[in-house]
Order: structure tokens, then sequence, then C-alpha cells
């Protein structure tokens, strides 16, 4: 059917071509490191990318995620150039008393907002698919902002353009599409079913299986497929600048894990769509579309802290707020917390405490201060939740402002981000990188009082503060990896990369024609260093 519906478009109308000369299409394979692209490549999982890369005409780099390593901060750098500026996936807000969310659309409508204060976004005249922000779309599809940038001349001549074959070609491809989404649906429900069952049977809990069950189908049986016929549609309209975001790895690896059989069989799934994409960008060589697939942040198999410590972290923090007995070693609990589970903050009655938690990744708040605290105030005002947090080995790296650069706590000692010598003991197995994401972390001013990680030293198990068994967020090795693949004749240091802003100049002065300066992050503070050249 792809077959047919290359030559019906190409009987059709082209967008103009973009000021650079060259169309953009952006493929992020979310959650995926490139140590686990690598193995998914060399196990067969992917073997149309698999194909691309040993033909030579694509290349594979590797990349960083920037901090914290979540798909927020990563959408924020790449598409309007600000980072540090999004304290991660969940964190709350002191001013209004409530939970931020960058799954509810209202709050990434509200953070979208401050970012295009600072640029039109990269995807400005295009399409994205699946993405938390829009990036300026003129037309963005499942954006959870719901929020689209303004009308371009380029979609607009086209659509008033549109031939017979056209409307033609749409109605048959969507017919198609909706027929094999119906299919994919009513297999993945019976699987999806049983193994949530056996899941929820194996922990004595449901909680999140009601959801993820619904994403699951979506994802996977239906709004992907719906997405790929859409952006097959964009390439054959020769529309200028078009991302999608493949989402159905990283919501498997969150709820079974990164190396289950669920999250590798969504790599397979990616791959097919891959496939397509590259297809038909390549059967219209004179709209001249560059492809790179990318990641936005690794994944690492998790334990929940709930498990290891019989609580979640938000009571464990108001606990010790109160004065009260938390516990001070990790075990393997079995939480009794009800069928389904639940979360709170910890805020009113929590001893004055909000503890914000995603991932890998949590933010500690001190609901009685108007402002960020240093850590001499913190020590000064809260020293029983510091003596918890420092006491239970669940607890990894606890990161909190004060000096140049900000603090690292560490087993006990205080180490300045600023100190060579201090960067140097560390835990990690790349110190400078970790204090520089540490220090972007406390500068963001949305972020805790304390930033509590789950990472906790090599050959440790990395701790998850929410209740999941795969995560990200935090400063683990594998979760700030990422990658490109990007065409050969692209001679972009990838590696050099330490913020996802400097993936967005790149790719603007590339492909959008814009001259970009160094911008400062959204709440003022200075955010990038002089990125590589292209």
């Amino acid at each position: 059917m792809r077959g047919v519906l290359r030559p019906l478009a190409r009987q059709g109308r082209f967008a103009q071509a973009p000021a650079r000369g060259r169309r953009l299409i952006v493929i992020q394979l979310d959650g995926v490191s490139r140590a686990r692209l690598e193995r998914a490549l060399a196990d067969g999982l992917m073997p149309a990318l698999a194909a691309r890369l040993a033909a030579g005409g694509h290349v594979l780099s590797s990349c960083r995620s920037g901090a914290p390593a979540s798909t927020p901060a990563f959408q924020a750098g790449l598409f309007y150039g600000v980072s540090p500026s999004v304290p991660g996936f969940v964190w709350f807000d002191r001013r209004t008393g409530r939970e931020i969310r960058m799954d509810r659309t209202a709050d990434a409508a509200a953070m979208e907002e401050r970012l295009a204060r600072r640029s039109p976004g990269l995807f400005r005249g295009g399409t994205t698919y699946f993405s938390i922000f829009s990036g300026g779309a003129a037309r963005p599809r499942f954006c959870l902002s719901g929020l689209a940038g303004d009308g371009d001349p380029e979609l607009a001549w086209l659509g008033d353009r549109l031939g017979t074959l056209d409307v033609v070609a749409s109605a048959v491809t969507h017919g198609v599409t909706l027929a094999r989404a119906a299919l994919r649906f009513a297999g993945e429900a019976g699987a999806a079913i049983v193994d949530g069952v056996r899941w929820a049977a194996a922990l004595g809990r449901l909680k999140h299986e009601p959801r993820f069950l619904v994403h699951r189908l979506l994802l996977a049986a239906l709004l992907r497929e719906l997405a790929l016929q859409g952006i097959l549609l964009d390439v054959s309209r020769g529309i200028p600048a078009i991302y999608a975001d493949f989402l159905s790895f990283d919501e498997h690896a969150h709820r079974r894990g990164p190396d289950s059989r669920g999250a590798l069989r969504n790599l397979a799934a990616a791959d097919a769509a891959l496939a397509a994409i590259f297809s038909a960008a390549d059967a219209v060589p004179e709209l001249a579309y560059d492809v790179y697939v990318l990641s936005d942040h690794g994944h690492v198999p998790t334990r929940p802290f709930e498990a290891l410590a019989g609580m979640p972290l938000p009571e464990f923090v108001a606990r010790a707020a109160r004065g009260e007995q938390v516990p001070r070693s990790a075990h393997r609990a079995s939480p009794n917390r009800g069928l389904l589970g639940g979360r709170a903050l910890g805020g009113e009655g929590g001893g004055g405490v909000a503890t914000a938690e995603a991932g890998d990744l949590a933010h500690v708040y001190f609901l009685s201060e108007d402002g960020p605290l240093p850590l001499d105030a913190v020590r000064a005002r809260y020293w029983r939740v510091l003596a918890a947090l420092a006491a239970n080995p669940a607890i990894g790296i606890v990161a909190a402002r004060g000096g140049r650069r900000g603090f690292a706590l560490v087993r006990g000692a205080v180490l300045d981000l600023a100190d060579p010598l201090d960067v140097a003991r560390l835990p990690h197995p790349d110190p400078p990188l970790l204090a520089t994401y540490l220090a972007d972390l406390v500068s963001v001013r949305e972020s805790g009082d304390l930033v509590v990680l789950g990472w906790r030293g090599p050959g440790r198990e990395v701790v998850a503060y929410a209740w999941e068994f795969g995560s990200h967020g935090g400063v683990a090795p594998e979760e700030l990896q990422s990658f490109v693949v990007h065409p050969a004749a692209c001679r972009f240091p990838f590696e050099r990369v330490v913020r996802p802003s400097e993936l967005h100049r790149f790719f603007e002065r590339a492909y959008r024609g814009r001259a970009v300066l160094p911008l400062r992050a959204v709440d003022g503070e200075d955010a990038d260093r002089e990125a590589p050249s292209p």
C-alpha cells in the first residue's frame, strides 16, 4: 500500500522548500540508551536500522541526555534551546501548593508557554507526534501541551492546493490504517490482560496496572500506526520539519524493566516503523529529507524505594520531618498499601514538607520557606530530614544549593561541586559530568530544596522513588547515555554534547535557517556553555 501511495502523492502538491534547502525528520526512540540500542542491533531485533548503518548512509554516534534525564527536560532543550529549564517529570509549586506534572495538559501547556518566549520552536511550520511540547509545530498530533505554533505560510499554501489524488490517498491510507490497528488492538488486548494479571499477582498489588493497560493498547495497537501513516503522508507532501517520539519502549521499561520481553518487542516494532520512514524519504529524493534517529535518555533497571524501606519516599520524608522513627536500613519489605496502592506528596499534615518523585529522581520542598534554601539553612532547620536520608542506604546522592555550584551529599560527606578535589570524589565513572549535571539540577528554581537521586555508585542497584522497575531522570551512567543516528555526511561532534540545547543550535543552523545565540535558562540563570560548531 505504501508503494502505491508514493506515486499518488507525487502527483499532488509539495510544500515549498525550506530556507536551508533540506528538510528534516527527527525520530526519538524514547528511553533507549546507546548501549541498549547496540544490544538490540547485535541481537537482530532491529534489522532495518542495522542494514541502514551497515550500508554506510547513516552513522551511529554517542550523545548525552542532559539533566535531568527526562523527556520534558530533553524536549525543552531540543525544541526551544533552553536547558536546564525543567526540573523533571514531576515537581512541586510552592506558590500554588500543588504538584506539577508533565503528563497533565494544563501543566505542560504552561511550561511550553514559558519556553516559547525564548524561541519560536525548532519544528515551526512542521508537524510533531507524541511529544510533550509541540516545538512550535503548526500541526502537533497527540501533543500533551495541546499547543500549536503559529500558522505557517508553507502549510497554508499546501492546504489550499491539495489535489484530488491527495484526498484519495489520505482516505485509502486512513482506512487501511484503522483496519490494521483494529487487528493489532484485538491481538494485543488478550496478551496485555494476561500479563497484567500475572504481574499483579506476583507483586500482590495492582498499582499502575490499569493505566499501563490503557497506554499499552493505545500506543502499541492504535496510535503508533496512526502516527506512522501521518508521517508518511507528511513526507510525501514535503512538510519541512517532522518529529515523532516513539514511546512504547519507555512505557514498558517503566512497568516491567528495560530488559523485559515487552520492552524489547517494542524496539522491534519501532524498527519496522523506521524502515517505512526511511523508505518514504528515499522515495522522494527531490524533497531532500535528512532523517535522524535519536534518544532523549537511557533506562536502567530499578527497585522501588517502597519495596526496600516499607513505605514510599514522601511518607518517609514526612515522618522524618515530624521527628518520628523511620527505617534506617534497606530490606526486602512487602509493602501493604492496599490492592491499588496509592501515592501522596506528604504536604499538608506531613511535617511541612512535600516530596515529588518520578523515576529515580525526587525533589524535597520545605513548605514554610518562600523560596529555595541553601544547604546551610537546610542543615540548621531540617537536620532531621538530612539525617534520615543519610542513614538509609536506599538513598543515593543528595544535591543541594549553596556555594558557587551547589553541593553533593554522599555517604555522610559534603562535596563542593566547585572544588575539583571534591568533584573527583564523586562516586561515578565521569565525576566532572556528574558535577555539571548536579549543578544544573539545583540551578533550576523549581527544583526541591533537596534533590534525591537513586544512583548509589558502581555495582549497586539503582533505587526508584516512584513505584517502577525501570527508571530514568537520575544520574546513573546509562540514564545519561543517548545516541544519534545521522546521515554520514553530517560531521557534527555529537559526542561532545552536554545539554540538548546544543542539539537545538545544530539543527537550527543546519536546517531551519535561523541565527542562534546562546540562551539562558527559563528562570534567568546561565544555562549553556559554548557548544561545538557544526
